[in-house]
């Protein structure tokens, strides 16, 4: 049988290189001992978003800025309250500030008008000066006199309660979180405000500029119990002459400065703050509307002093002449008479106008029935005589003995020759230069208000007006108590 022939396929064989084997065989190796697949770079992001999602990944970028925004937060809110808190503490202080003018100004009001009802008034205005009215934007002012409450409860003290409203502007959004819906808190201060003790200054001496205080020779100020003021800023406001004076007061505070020789045993000081004397500017009766009873007489005596004589019902006497006053006694009255001279008056012998009783023990007058010298125009001479007055304690010359209004600068010499002066109460001539001229007599005067003063050689007493009518003087200190 014939063979039949199929055609024989020849497989060629490859031929590798050496190169090309060791590629293949650590190929295959790393295959066969790495069964986890090698990570494939265009698969990374998909991955790290997958284990992202399954939270097994955590990315802690932006986290500061996160806490520095709540830190932020906090802190303005700290900021806020405090900003708050301060204005609120700021209207206390003012509430407090109005609070303090209404009782001062109510306690001062008091003192000089004695009704109860126009010191209110009086310390509502005070209030209201110091922007808080009364029943105006929720505002209330209580003025009670005595105070309601406190440690003084006192007639001539003054008690002021002042309420006023804040508007909230940052609290009151984490108020609101509590169920507080408040938009204002109300802001309340009180004080109390009177006169427990009296003035400590007995010479005023008004005179802006100039020699205010001018002493001479063997010049004596006693003083002791109280002060004297000097108003003048020059530097010559004191001018001391010798140093052979004596000058013993409380103290001796002047504006300016001093020439001459130093005072002795109370030195002068200097450059103090200004003050204003108690007592205003007291003008006396009108003429002649305001006269009771009306003399023509140039001459006073005992025989005829009757005419003349004022009282309650009569208390404005005035001399139209110039009068001379001869050992003779004007009466005076509980609220006080004025003897008004239109054209000055002279002194002779022993005159005196009021009464009263003196207490050598305590110091002090009682039983006052004042009466005031006014010497309203022309000029007061007394040369070798004695003059006693007894100052009014209550109404509107409460505390002046002579009175020569800022009307009439003349001179007023109130020491000359042998010539004694014993006055209880004040010289009130803030116009005029009072004048002592030797050592011949004395003057004891519990106070001087004048413009300037002369000592020249004389002596004068001033044992305090204030001291010895503590109750009545019109020379209180008005103070806060609480």
């Amino acid at each position: 049988m014939p063979v039949s022939m199929h055609p024989v396929t020849r497989v060629r064989a490859r031929s590798y290189s050496s190169a090309e084997l060791v590629t293949t065989v650590s190929a295959e190796a790393r295959a066969e001992s790495l069964p986890v697949p090698r990570h494939r770079p265009g698969r990374s992001m998909r991955a790290v978003r997958f284990l992202r999602g399954l939270g097994l990944l955590r990315d802690e970028s932006g986290q500061v800025l996160v806490l520095t925004a709540i830190g932020m937060l906090a802190l303005m809110g700290c900021l806020g309250i405090a900003t708050e808190v301060g204005l609120i503490y700021h209207t206390r202080q003012t509430v407090q500030i109005a609070a303090d003018a209404g009782a001062t100004a109510a306690a001062l009001d008091y003192l000089y008008n004695n009704s109860v009802s126009h010191a209110q008034a009086a310390g509502k205005a005070a209030t209201a000066l110091n922007g808080y009215t009364d029943g105006s934007g929720g505002v209330t002012v209580t003025i009670n006199m005595p105070p309601s409450s406190g440690p003084v409860i006192s007639t001539g003290y003054a008690e002021s309660i002042v309420t006023g409203p804040y508007a909230l502007s940052f609290l009151r959004y984490p108020l609101s979180f509590f169920g507080i819906s408040n938009n204002s808190v109300n802001v309340t201060s009180r004080a109390v405000a009177g006169t427990p003790g009296t003035g400590s200054t007995c010479v005023w001496l008004l005179a802006s500029t100039g020699v205010g205080l001018n002493l001479q020779g063997s010049y004596d100020i006693q003083a002791p119990q109280c002060g004297i003021y000097v108003n003048s800023s020059s530097t010559n406001a004191v001018s001391v002459t010798g140093n052979g004076g004596i000058l013993n007061a409380k103290y001796l505070d002047i504006v300016g400065s001093s020439v001459g020789h130093q005072t002795s045993p109370t030195p002068v000081t200097t450059n103090t703050a200004p003050r204003r004397n108690p007592w205003g500017n007291l003008t006396g009766p009108t003429t002649p509307n305001d006269c009771s009873i009306t003399s023509a007489l140039t001459t006073i005596t005992a025989s005829n002093v009757i005419s003349v004589s004022g009282s309650a019902s009569n208390s404005v006497v005035c001399f139209t002449s110039a009068v001379t006053l001869s050992n003779v006694t004007l009466p005076g009255a509980s609220s006080g008479v004025v003897y008004l001279f239109e054209d000055g008056v002279t002194v002779s012998g022993t005159v005196t106008l009021g009464s009263a009783q003196y207490n050598a023990g305590t110091g002090t007058f009682t039983d006052t029935l004042g009466a005031v010298m006014d010497i309203q125009n022309g000029t007061f001479n007394q040369a070798n005589a004695i003059l006693n007055i007894y100052a009014p304690t209550a109404g509107t010359y409460n505390g002046v003995a002579i009175l020569q209004p800022a009307s009439n600068s003349n001179q007023l010499q109130v020491q000359f020759g042998s010539g004694n002066q014993v006055l209880d109460g004040y010289i009130f001539a803030p116009s005029a230069n009072v004048y002592l001229q030797d050592s011949g007599g004395g003057i004891t005067a519990t106070g001087i208000v004048a413009d300037t003063m002369f000592n020249k050689t004389s002596s004068i007493t001033i044992p305090s007006y204030d001291q010895a009518n503590a109750s009545t003087t019109p020379n209180r200190v008005v103070v806060l108590v609480e």
